[in-house]
């Protein structure tokens, strides 16, 4: 029989103390951007146990890494930046863990903003702590950026240029972009803003919100391509 079921897609969390009590926790904008363009949102709870993960990527059928505080920088090997937000361990500890078992699928995947400089970072690559230029990044910036030669952004966003929001203050060091890493994107000042991991996966690492952005036909875009990725996998796996 055909299988119409939406794809599933499931997304890291955030984990935090919000008001008296820690909590999971991942942005309605995420979700609705998931369901809106015909996936199935299933958020993945911040969990340091791996068996259990897999069970979740054997799940799913794409993976979106969501933004949110600054990954630990001993996981790239520097000591703590004094304007560094660091997240709460349960994340840093289960998101490296989903990268990994994703990786060793065929399953899409997207990184958002702190999720792209966790893909990095997995891959042996290093973050700028703190940038120069983060008056032009954070706080919702809109700027524009220039693509260079891509396999899955060029199918996403027609034409060579793209205005973006961003709402950043790391970014990925260009000296050390991790391993397999392709710079797809980047930004007038030199901050890489797009890199896709070279193999037949779709791995895009992107470094703005599409979740959120205010030009609606690029947030369609991103996430219908993202699914209709999905919904390949889910038909391999359906047969």
């Amino acid at each position: 029989m055909h299988n119409m079921n939406r794809p599933v897609i499931g997304l890291s969390m955030n984990y935090m103390q919000l008001g008296s009590y820690h909590q999971f926790h991942i942005r309605d904008k995420y979700i609705d951007a998931v369901y809106e363009h015909g996936g199935l949102p299933l958020p993945i709870p911040c969990l340091s146990d791996e068996a259990a993960l897999q069970q979740y990527i054997d799940k799913i059928d794409g993976l979106i890494i969501i933004g949110g505080m600054d990954y630990p920088p001993d996981m790239y090997g520097e000591a703590v930046h004094p304007k560094a937000d660091i997240m709460h361990e349960r994340r840093a500890k289960s998101d490296p863990l989903l990268v990994k078992l994703i990786l060793q699928t065929n399953k899409p995947v997207l990184g958002i903003c702190a999720g792209m400089q966790l893909l990095n970072i997995c891959q042996g690559g290093k973050l700028i702590q703190h940038l120069d230029t983060v008056d032009n990044h954070l706080g919702e910036k809109y700027h524009e950026i220039t693509l260079t030669e891509s396999r899955w952004l060029s199918q996403i966003v027609p034409g060579n240029t793209i205005v973006v929001n961003s709402n950043h203050h790391q970014g990925v060091d260009p000296k050390h972009v991790g391993k397999g890493f392709k710079v797809v994107a980047t930004e007038a000042d030199g901050i890489i803003e797009a890199m896709e991991l070279e193999g037949e996966q779709m791995v895009l690492a992107i470094q703005w919100h599409p979740e959120r952005i205010t030009d609606v036909s690029h947030r369609k875009r991103m996430f219908e391509f993202l699914i209709s990725q999905a919904a390949q996998q889910q038909k391999y796996h359906s047969d």
